[in-house]
């Protein structure tokens, strides 16, 4: 009976699909090249922390948000300088954003497209990235898992953060 609780545990640690991940790597913007569609996530009011932006190579992988259609919107074909002007446009606010980090969305060695988030001032919301994201292969897709931190959550929903209010 031991043995079988520590199996689950571990099989609840360790991904069976290791060999399918879907990795992230730090690149910079001049690293984008090629004609792309544009996934504009969230940007639902004025420095939504959900906002992000995905730029897919529109091959044979495609890159899809797990969410409901009306959370996010889709611009085709746009060559690589036409998609930055517009993700700059939507993310940097000097303001509240400090820098847009660009990670690379690869799947075997293949790039299948980039990732494109605002970076705040600590001050904005307690912590850089209030959005995280997971990618996982499904198929001929790559669904993105989305969630805003559950601490700037109740900090914009919730009229601050509950556990320092009580």
């Amino acid at each position: 009976m031991k043995l079988l609780k520590v199996l689950i545990v571990l099989a609840l640690l360790f991904p069976f699909n290791l060999h399918a991940e879907v990795l992230l790597n730090q690149c910079n913007e001049s690293d984008i090249k090629g004609s792309f569609n544009l996934i504009i996530y969230s940007n639902s009011f004025i420095n939504d922390p959900e906002t992000f932006i995905i730029l897919d190579r529109g091959d044979q992988i495609k890159i899809i948000p797990y969410a409901p259609n009306f959370k996010y919107r889709v611009i085709e074909n746009l060559n690589e300088k036409e998609a930055l002007k517009i993700t700059n446009e939507i993310l940097k606010d000097n303001s509240f954003v400090s820098f847009i980090k660009c990670s690379e969305i690869s799947f075997k060695g293949k790039n299948a497209g980039y990732e494109l988030k605002p970076i705040y001032f600590p001050w904005v919301f307690g912590l850089l990235e209030p959005v995280e994201t997971v990618y996982k292969k499904e198929g001929d897709s790559i669904l993105i898992f989305i969630r805003l931190n559950p601490n700037v959550e109740r900090q914009l929903y919730f009229g601050g953060d509950t556990e320092r209010d009580n």
